[in-house]
């Protein structure tokens, strides 16, 4: 079970913006942020990306790390969760506040410009250095940064990566072995990436259509997502800003990069979720898709979700806003769940129209008032490594 795990920060950066106030109000008004593939590099094909603004110098407040372009996409969330986390060690002590953090690329990008180096991504480290390259690379400096002591991990699980490391940070908590946990992500854009995702046919050329009739594949970005959970106190009560009320995890194996057709893992994950939350699917007021825009992971998701909730329940996906932020991608869904609680407000779908009804799902395609409790949020990766969370407004006990 994971009761008792108050989410007491949060933060996020994408295309959308480098801070929680912009990235909230752009994404609930429906802005389109995504850049063409050029802005990036000159890729032999046309492609949209969705890229983080560039980050204000803001004095010394950067990491004590090479300055990598996963560094500094990090660091756009970091600095933001940086309050809570002291708040969290005066509770708690720097010695029982641990750091979990996911990744899918890691220091990839750095790699690419080491080993190949190219007149326009000018070199951050000015030579190799293996430590810049690992997904752990920038773990040790932001532990320092927000001057925490407690157990120090990175995991990679390819797009479930946050939520994985999620699931990790709540082990730790429940086994005694921290009473706080910052959990976090990041994924910057690299050239390995775009090109390898376009060499599986899986790149949308222009912004991404998540379960539209036409819709055509993904739209890459980059971006950051951090949470703070603690244990539950009445302290922690009041510093609460959503619930992680259950989380599920499941690995179909179906094949290296496509999904079950039925959504089988999907399914799985999802069940496993409401029953650790110890709720119905009829409780659930809405569903955070993967949602990727691709033909094939749609309707897998569109399957698995008709068969969990067997009723026509909202579902919106936030990739249509940032973009597909790779590991980051669950925890950056699941940031704007509680920011949805928060509001009362589902956020649209873009570029939905004209949805795709063969997959038999309530797209949501437009910004929706609505009374809300618990949003599921999905995370599948390739392999078929899934995960689900349940964040929830308030505790299950009080």
């Amino acid at each position: 079970m994971t009761d008792g795990l108050a989410i007491t920060g949060a933060a996020v950066a994408n295309c959308l913006g480098t801070d929680n106030p912009t990235v909230f109000d752009r994404a609930f008004a429906g802005i389109e942020a995504f850049s063409p593939a050029t802005a990036f590099f000159e890729f032999p094909f046309s492609t949209a990306l969705g890229i983080l603004p560039a980050l204000e110098a803001s004095g010394d407040d950067g990491l004590a790390c090479t300055p990598t372009r996963v560094a500094n996409v990090a660091l756009a969330s970091v600095r933001q969760l940086r309050p809570a986390v002291r708040a969290a060690a005066l509770r708690w002590g720097a010695r029982r506040i641990a750091y979990v953090f996911a990744s899918s690329t890691g220091g990839l990008e750095e790699t690419e410009r080491s080993l190949a180096p190219d007149p326009r991504l000018p070199s951050s480290s000015g030579g190799y250095r293996y430590a810049d390259h690992g997904i752990d690379a920038t773990s040790a400096a932001v532990a320092r940064y927000f001057g925490i002591e407690g157990a120090c991990m990175a995991l990679s699980t390819a797009c479930s990566s946050s939520f994985k490391a999620l699931a990790s940070a709540a082990r730790l908590i429940h086994h005694g072995l921290a009473d706080a946990v910052v959990v976090g992500s990041a994924d910057s854009l690299c050239r390995t990436t775009v090109f390898g995702f376009h060499s599986l046919g899986l790149l949308a050329p222009t912004a991404t259509t998540p379960f539209a009739l036409g819709r055509c594949g993904i739209t890459l970005g980059e971006g950051s997502a951090y949470v703070l959970i603690e244990r539950d106190t009445e302290v922690t009560r009041g510093h609460a800003l959503g619930w992680i009320a259950g989380m599920g995890a499941a690995s179909d194996a179906f094949h290296h990069t496509s999904p079950h057709p039925d959504g089988l893992g999907g399914q799985l994950c999802m069940r496993q979720a409401l029953d650790r939350a110890g709720l119905t699917p009829n409780d659930i007021d809405y569903v955070s898709a993967h949602g990727t825009g691709t033909r094939l992971n749609d309707t897998a998701e569109a399957v698995a979700v008709s068969r969990v909730f067997e009723r026509p329940i909202p579902l919106t996906a936030t990739k249509s806003l940032t973009g597909h932020t790779l590991g980051s991608a669950g925890l950056t869904s699941l940031v704007l769940a509680i920011e949805s609680l928060r509001r009362q407000e589902i956020p649209a779908t873009l570029r939905a129209t004209p949805v795709d009804d063969t997959l038999g799902v309530a797209i949501v395609d437009r910004r929706t008032p609505a009374r809300l409790q618990h949003v599921l949020v999905n995370a599948f990766g390739f392999g078929g490594s899934n995960a689900s969370v349940v964040v929830s407004q308030r505790p299950r006990r009080s």
